[in-house]
């Protein structure tokens, strides 16, 4: 099992725009049996800060390999290009359940 935090930052369009992304990724990703465990977000952020925090795990790395090297994710990208402006992964595969 691994987990992957993604912090999101928007576009100028915003919440709504990752919204739109996600709702076209997200059965993608549940097709290579990733999980979207949470996806959080701070309205009172700074700049600096992430739009969204993503709690995401998949099996295995090569569940999350074929995930990100799906074709369907690939022709996203320019949707993502347009809605999410940067994106910050960290990955694990060592992490406690409490």
């Amino acid at each position: 099992m691994i987990q992957i935090i993604a912090l999101l930052y928007a576009t100028q369009k915003g919440i709504e725009g990752i919204r739109e992304f996600e709702s076209k990724v997200i059965p993608i990703l549940k097709e290579h049996q990733g999980n979207l465990i949470s996806a959080s977000s701070n309205t009172n952020k700074s700049e600096s800060e992430p739009d969204e925090i993503h709690v995401i795990q998949f099996p295995s790395v090569s569940n999350f390999d074929a995930y990100k090297n799906d074709p369907r994710i690939i022709k996203l990208a320019s949707l993502k290009s347009k809605m999410v402006r940067k994106t910050e992964l960290f990955i694990t595969d060592n992490f406690h359940q409490y």
